[in-house]
């Protein structure tokens, strides 16, 4: 799927009339104001629209990181759980030094989801 394809749908899930209103480098949480229940629509449309199938955690699984102490622990991301997330981001783009969920919902973009669904 390409970022056009993205922004479609994620201008749809949120109630956009001008899909050309969604700058794909800017986050669908924090600028858009996508919420969970739309994230959990926006993954279930995107499958249907990529013939892929994934769960909301396999497109964005920093909340299911988070909650492995194998990967966040003390309120802090491991060396295991900061490598996971640079793998995760894979050059798309630069994981902050400490993020924190904040932080990383910043990165969720539609060139995010177009980067991470090549990778699903």
């Amino acid at each position: 799927m390409n970022a056009n394809q993205i922004s479609q749908i994620a201008a749809s899930v949120l109630y956009l009339d001008d899909v050309s209103a969604i700058d794909t480098g800017k986050s669908l949480f924090k600028e858009y104001g996508m919420s969970s229940l739309d994230f959990v629509d926006f993954t279930y449309e995107l499958k249907a629209a990529a013939n892929k199938e994934f769960d909301p955690d396999q497109l964005w699984p920093i909340n299911t990181m988070m909650n492995n102490p194998s990967f966040y622990a003390a309120g802090a991301w491991t060396d295991e759980g900061r490598a996971e997330l640079v793998r995760l981001f894979d050059g798309h783009a630069s994981v902050p030094t400490a993020p924190g969920a904040e932080e990383l919902y910043a990165l969720f973009s539609v060139g995010y989801v177009e980067h991470r669904l090549r990778a699903l």
